[in-house]
């Protein structure tokens, strides 16, 4: 399709400028409709219609303008930004959930006079006008990367329009970080991800890359640590037992792999700050660090032995050249930025470690490590429900919240309103925040960083040995394989092979799943290894590295097929040993 990027500048700079007449319009009709058919129907086809209506058919608006609707998001999808609807939840920043929302709350308690209306229609006319920017951000390359600086600008330009007139709290302020909230949503194919990851590595200036990589390691590093406490407190574990970890790991891949690419430009900022004089830049640089290696102090720290092979995607970074797999030019960049990591953060570990403890010296009544969440659409749609309820805002965007000073008590009182919020059928909002969990963060991730200072060249830091994976390709038998090649104390892993051949998992003892969920497990990057041989499909999971290699342990598999040993090979050389017998 056909994408003008000045006409969608210009068509948001008209939303700006009729900004009275549309929230006037969101207000009479889906806010004023108290006893109306309206609010009694709870029908999201026809709010979702009367949102756009209120923009696209404002009066004055140029048909030219007009005729842009949908056009963002249609090339959002072409793009491969595929979404994955979820049953029970959105992961996306939901104006129609919103205004229903405002009926049930209103229904149960009171319906507001217009100027309480207008303070809800405020915010809902921002968190459309925010969605457009968050997709106009990543169109910024639409005519190559030399003009991305400038149309980022521009960008800009609107979002501070936007909150200089809403009238209502500011939800985000800077539109660098758009870049990486309209990239929060789960999606299908995980390539567009790496797309974009290289796109920002290769435009802008180095200011703006950098604080583009800060907004990825807060925003990711909060993610994940939220997936580790949730895991966790459902299952009545501690946030590093081996099964909470393999199983928050184990669908976590994409998420782990786009730290790394954001670790590294900020590791090679923190080198050279570490030795300059600028004064709070080491600190600064340090914190979004941190905030990103606290995700999985095991994984990111003492771990780099698995690191590889936990954020290996084959889908993205490995493709057959006829029969034979290789690295995808995608694969050779992530190899490479592998292996940067792995310096970086041995030579820094020991300053990172002060400057951690400086960190954790800051957490009392606030801290970012301290948050747990499903998505940043639920941190958002938090702040909008602020305005629902006439909670005070503090002046707080979205930013200020993954920042370990200033404004700390009203960070902590605004946090823990948004605790204490239920949902219309009783459930807590999915926003919480622990000083205690916090505190063990922090902790978790201190004692990594001590144990990989004091280790620098080694690549497994933790305290257990590193284990191996022993592969027993099909056409041998395990009863056939000879007797000392196989360590003493070797288990078994065979329960995370899973193929989608009864008989063959009858046999071996692999699990049986149904090939739809094993190319869906592909495709989230689960498996170490995986492949289609003769109609069957034959994958490896990567559990098995944290419940038995981190564990110190050798593990085997049999009745491996050959494509899979191949990739298993490119995924994870240094681990894997294939028994002779062929």
């Amino acid at each position: 399709m056909t994408f003008s990027f000045p006409d969608h500048l210009s068509l948001l700079a008209a939303f700006l400028d009729r900004r009275r007449q549309i929230t006037d319009d969101i207000e009479g009709r889906l806010l004023n409709v108290q006893g109306k058919a309206t609010s009694q129907s709870r029908d999201r086809t026809y709010v979702e219609r009367v949102i756009s209506s209120c923009f696209f058919d404002t009066p004055g608006l140029p048909h030219t303008l007009s005729g842009l609707r949908g056009q963002l998001l249609s090339a959002h999808l072409l793009d491969g930004f595929e979404p994955v609807r979820l049953e029970h939840r959105s992961d996306q920043l939901d104006a129609v959930a919103l205004v229903l929302r405002a009926y049930d709350h209103w229904d149960r308690h009171r319906w507001p006079g217009r100027n309480g209306r207008l303070a809800l229609a405020q915010a809902l006319y921002a968190v459309f006008i925010l969605q457009q920017l968050e997709l106009l951000s990543l169109r910024v390359w639409d005519d190559g990367n030399a003009s991305a600086g400038d149309r980022l600008r521009e960008v800009q330009s609107l979002l501070d329009k936007l909150n200089g007139t809403t009238g209502s709290a500011v939800f985000v302020r800077d539109a660098r970080w758009l870049i990486q909230t309209a990239q929060g949503l789960l999606t299908r194919h995980l390539q567009p991800y790496f797309r974009i990851a290289e796109l920002i590595s290769s435009s802008f200036t180095e200011s703006d890359r950098l604080e583009i990589h800060k907004a990825g390691l807060r925003l990711g590093g909060g993610h994940l640590r939220s997936q580790l406490r949730y895991r966790a407190g459902e299952t009545g574990r501690t946030a590093d037992d081996p099964e909470v970890l393999a199983i928050t790991r184990n669908s976590s891949s994409m998420d782990a792999a786009l730290l790394v690419s954001d670790l590294v430009p900020l590791l090679e900022a923190y080198k050279e700050a570490c030795v300059g004089s600028v004064p709070g830049q080491r600190l600064d640089l340090a914190d979004a660090i941190i905030q990103g290696v606290s995700a999985d102090p095991g994984l990111f720290l003492t771990r780099l032995d698995i690191l590889g092979p936990c954020t290996m995607i084959e889908e993205v970074f490995v493709e057959r050249a006829g029969s034979t797999p290789r690295y995808t030019p995608a694969g050779h960049t992530y190899l490479a930025r592998l292996t940067r990591y792995r310096q970086l953060i041995s030579d820094l570990a020991q300053p990172l470690r002060e400057d951690a403890l400086t960190i954790a010296t800051r957490v009392s009544v606030y801290s970012p490590f301290g948050m747990a969440y499903g998505f940043c659409a639920d941190l958002l749609s938090n702040m909008v429900l602020d305005a629902l309820l006439s909670h005070a805002s503090f002046d707080l965007s979205l930013e200020d919240f993954f920042v370990s000073e200033g404004q700390i008590e009203s960070k902590a009182l605004r946090s823990s309103a948004w605790a204490k919020l239920s949902t219309p059928g009783g459930e807590r909002e999915h926003v919480d925040h622990s000083v205690e969990w916090a505190g063990e963060v922090l902790q978790r991730t201190v004692d990594a960083l001590q144990a990989r200072a004091a280790r620098r060249d080694a690549s497994n830091a933790s305290v257990h040995r590193g284990g191996r994976l022993f592969v027993i390709p099909d056409c041998v038998s395990r009863e056939s394989v000879p007797g000392g090649l196989l360590p003493d104390g070797t288990v078994s892993a065979q329960e995370h092979c899973v193929t989608s051949d009864l008989q063959r998992a009858l046999a071996s003892g692999a699990t049986a799943f149904p090939k739809s969920q094993i190319l869906l497990d592909r495709k989230e990057g689960r498996f170490l290894a995986s492949a289609e041989v003769d109609g069957k499909w034959f994958g490896v999971s990567k559990v098995l590295l944290t419940t038995c290699i981190c564990q110190g342990k050798d593990a085997v598999i049999a009745d491996v097929p050959e494509p899979v040993i191949e990739v298993l090979q490119l995924t994870c050389p240094e681990l894997v040993l294939v028994l002779p017998g062929c």
